[in-house]
C-alpha cells in the first residue's frame, strides 16, 4: 500500500526510503510489508492529546504531544511527525517511523510491546540515499534490533 501523506513539508521520498530501507535492514521482505500495512503520516497538529491521556512514559512522565509519536494497531500505522524538512527534525522523526514499523513486525507475537520497549537500547545503524530537490543526501539513521524477536 502506498504511505498516505496529510502533511505539506516533508520530503516524501526521503520518508519512503526510510520505511524500506528499516525493513529490508530487519531481514523482512519489503514488498510484503508494504503490501499488508497502511501507512499515514500526519503533521504535529494532528496529535489528538487525549488518545495518550492514560499512556506514561517508562520514567512516568505523560507523552509531550509536541514530539513525535505514533500508533501501531491492526495493519496499520498512524505516524504524528514534525512536518518539517529540516535536517534534525528528520533525525528526530526517523526514531519514531522506525519505532512503530519495529512495532509492526513484531504484530502478533509476545514481543509486540516488550520486543521494542525493553529493547531501545540495543540498535544498529543504517544509511541510505535520497533526492533532496537538487542532489542526492546520504541518510543515517539507528534502529531497535528486533531480529532475535521476528
Amino acid at each position: 500500500m502506498p504511505v498516505t501523506f496529510h502533511t505539506s513539508n516533508l520530503n516524501e521520498g526521503l520518508y519512503q526510503n526510510m520505511i524500506n530501507n528499516v525493513v529490508l535492514n530487519l531481514g523482512k521482505n519489503v514488498y510484503d510489508f508494504r503490501t499488508f500495512w497502511d501507512i499515514h503520516i500526519w503533521g504535529l497538529d494532528a496529535t489528538n492529546p487525549q488518545f495518550f491521556e492514560h499512556i506514561e512514559t517508562t520514567s512516568g512522565q505523560k507523552i509531550n504531544p509536541n514530539m513525535p509519536s505514533g500508533v501501531t494497531g491492526k495493519y496499520r500505522i498512524d505516524l504524528y511527525l514534525h512536518d518539517d524538512d529540516n535536517d534534525l527534525k528528520n533525525r528526530e522523526n526517523g526514531d519514531r517511523v522506525q519505532h512503530e514499523i519495529c512495532h509492526a513486525l513484531l504484530y502478533k507475537t509476545k514481543y509486540f510491546v516488550k520486543g521494542v520497549h525493553d529493547n531501545v537500547s540495543n540498535r544498529f545503524t543504517i544509511s541510505f540515499w535520497y533526492w533532496n530537490k537538487v542532489f542526492w543526501k546520504k541518510f543515517q539513521m539507528t534502529v531497535i534490533n528486533i531480529k532475535d524477536y521476528i
